[in-house]
Order: C-alpha cells, then structure tokens, then sequence
C-alpha cells in the first residue's frame, strides 16, 4: 500500500470515530475541578498567580451539561446520561435510601420501566461519579446542574435535587483492601471513603452510556 493509499485508509478509520465522539468532547482531557483559588499550607487564602496549584492553571475542560427534557442530564464531556433526583415521593426522590445491593435493585426497576426510553441504566463505577465532584466549594460539592430548582413536590422533569442532607452515593466499585466494602462519594462535602455494603443506606444515581468494555459505545 502506497503513502497515500495508508494516509487515505486511516482518515477513513479516524473520522467515524471522532463523529461518534464529536459531542463528548476530547475524551483524552479530564474535566476541570471547578477550584478557582489558591491557599498556602495553613489554608490562609492567596493569589494564585504563579503558584502552580490547580487555582492558578485551572486546566482541564470545562464541564457542559444538557438537559435532555425526560429526566435526565447528559454530560457532553464524559459521554454519560445521568437520571435527575426529584422531591416528589417517586423512586427518583432524593431522600430514597439503599444498601449497596438494593441500589441494584433499584436499578433493575428503573429498567423494568424503561426510564426515559432506555432499559441500560447501572450504578455508576467510581470513575464515573468522581466526574461530578466540583471541588470549587462545598455544600454541595457537586456540579451545578445536579441542584437547580429542587423543591417539595417537584419532579424529574422540573428540578434537579443534589440528593438528601448528606448527599452520599453508592458505587458499584468495590473497596480492594476489604471487598465486603464499597466506595461512596459525598457530594456535600466533597471526598470518597469506603463503607459497609449492608451497614449503610445511602443515595443512589442512574448513569447509562460512556465507553463500554472493547472500547465501543
């Protein structure tokens, strides 16, 4: 095959993908964290200029949300459909509790019913729910897009609800050093710790797309 004939072969093999790719954004670049601000070591605020912290460079791209009208918000970066948390009763409230192995069940109903038109909703893994975390502030520490508007009785399709009080989620990854544990993500104050799958009843949020095992879509 000549130069010309390979260089021909591999923008035909490129440019399906960057078309599939073209709303989730460059994929190889993390999201930004969302802090704008810099502190010295006794946690004194100070200009961020030159200090190198991520304040100062802010690198990364910055997040872009979309409501897609049914429910959900559609991360244009990650590639990633997450279910909106309500304040209306329904399995979408935000005070709804479950053990680690009930946010499975959930889950199952979720696609029982087809939520949203879709019957491929999980338990976002660990890598998928650090991509929420916004470590500009807390209270919530969560992307902004997750707590717009909630109030009593209103639904998905009105409001966006952070979660409860303490906003702690389940992940479906399981804690290494002890597996009979899990990692949890507290959107309220803004770090990830570990917990017991059956001591502990906490937040659950859908997630559906994203790249799947192979590297397809």
């Amino acid at each position: 095959m000549g130069r010309h004939q390979l260089g021909l072969a591999l923008a035909c093999w490129i440019l399906p993908l960057s078309v599939i790719d073209a709303e989730a954004g460059p994929r190889s670049r993390p999201i930004r964290t969302g802090q704008t601000t810099c502190y010295d070591t006794t946690g004194t605020l100070i200009p961020c200029v030159l200090t190198g912290q991520d304040g100062d460079l802010q690198r990364g791209e910055p997040r872009s949300y979309a409501d897609e009208g049914n429910g959900t918000l559609r991360d244009k970066r990650a590639g990633l459909t997450w279910e909106k948390l309500s304040d209306d009763g329904s399995i979408h409230d935000k005070d709804n509790q479950y053990t680690w192995e009930q946010a499975f069940e959930r889950i199952d109903t979720l696609n029982a019913t087809s939520f949203a038109g879709f019957d491929d909703w999980r338990v976002p893994n660990a890598a998928e729910l650090m991509t929420l975390l916004f470590h500009g502030g807390t209270e919530p520490a969560l992307a902004a897009a997750f707590d717009t508007g909630c109030a009593p009785a209103c639904t998905v399709l009105t409001c966006s609800c952070k979660g409860n009080a303490s906003a702690n989620f389940w992940a479906s990854t399981t804690y290494a050093l002890s597996p009979s544990g899990a990692w949890v993500f507290d959107f309220q104050t803004g770090y990830s710790y570990a917990a017991s799958k059956t001591s502990f009843s906490l937040n659950v949020r859908a997630v559906r797309g994203g790249t799947v095992a192979g590297g397809g879509m």
